[in-house]
């Protein structure tokens, strides 16, 4: 367990906030390194002699910012750093995985996708960004993604039925075709994607991706609205939720003297 310095003897913050400082620094210092047990409560009332609250605060002040975690039953640990790296891309044909399974894979990780498919009726937002009609049947597919068994990220998506409908496809995650990503699904249908469109936010999680995601206290989420298309209609909407501690989004552009016109 890390050596605990002692307190700066000018600094006036409150005690909480002066032990986190302390322990945030070993942290982001490589001096406590992940999967090092975090010094707990008793330790630090005895170390500083504060009150359990002031303690308490401390971590969970560093909970809050994403630097430790507790497991259950063994205690509280520096918060590993292993991310998966999305990066920008030209997306492919002809290929094996989907993009989640390339994105686990290049990372060192074992990748898995549950998924739960269900015919519905397009609500209105739906409709909008399929370009049908409100009420028209689509395909919804719930997806947790995992990797090696932890959750990383969840999507719900919808496809028109209208083009999948009664195709070897029509089910995504069933049959020949099941994770090797919307592109190549389609293509075997005769449904070229031409066009990618993805919008990215950030935001506090909902209740229910907490659960489904095991997202820790003050850990937000990319929310990535993506959007496939060919020449003449939207094919497949997806909303992705990706928790910000377990991803990093890695940009690298070439410099040019005009504007691209094939990125807008």
């Amino acid at each position: 367990m890390h050596q605990l310095p002692a307190l700066p003897p000018d600094d006036e913050r409150p005690l909480y906030v002066q032990i986190g400082a302390v322990l945030q620094h070993a942290i982001e210092s490589g001096e406590m390194v992940a999967g090092e047990r975090v010094p707990g409560e008793n330790t630090l009332m005895e170390h500083y002699g504060v009150a359990r609250e002031t303690a308490r605060k401390a971590l969970e002040e560093l909970a809050k910012a994403g630097l430790i975690t507790k497991v259950r039953g063994s205690g509280t640990f520096v918060r590993e750093e292993r991310r998966l790296i999305r990066k920008p891309r030209r997306y492919r044909r002809h290929k094996q995985l989907g993009e989640f399974a390339t994105d686990a894979l290049a990372a060192g990780r074992d990748p898995n996708v549950q998924a739960t498919s269900v015919q519905v009726a397009a609500t209105p937002k739906v409709a909008e960004r399929l370009a049908v009609e409100p009420g028209a049947p689509v395909m919804r597919t719930d997806y947790l993604f995992l990797a090696d068994g932890q959750p990383i990220q969840s999507s719900i998506s919808y496809e028109p039925l209208d083009v999948t409908g009664g195709t070897e496809v029509e089910y995504p995650e069933e049959g020949r075709f099941a994770n090797t990503g919307v592109i190549t699904r389609l293509d075997t249908i005769g449904v070229h994607v031409t066009r990618v469109s993805e919008d990215v936010t950030v935001r506090p999680p909902r209740a229910a991706e907490v659960e489904a995601l095991n997202i820790e206290p003050g850990v937000h989420v990319f929310c990535i609205q993506r959007t496939f298309s060919t020449d003449e209609r939207p094919v497949e909407i997806a909303d992705i939720i990706i928790p910000g501690d377990r991803y990093s989004l890695s940009y690298k552009f070439r410099v040019t003297d005009e504007d691209d016109p094939t990125t807008d």
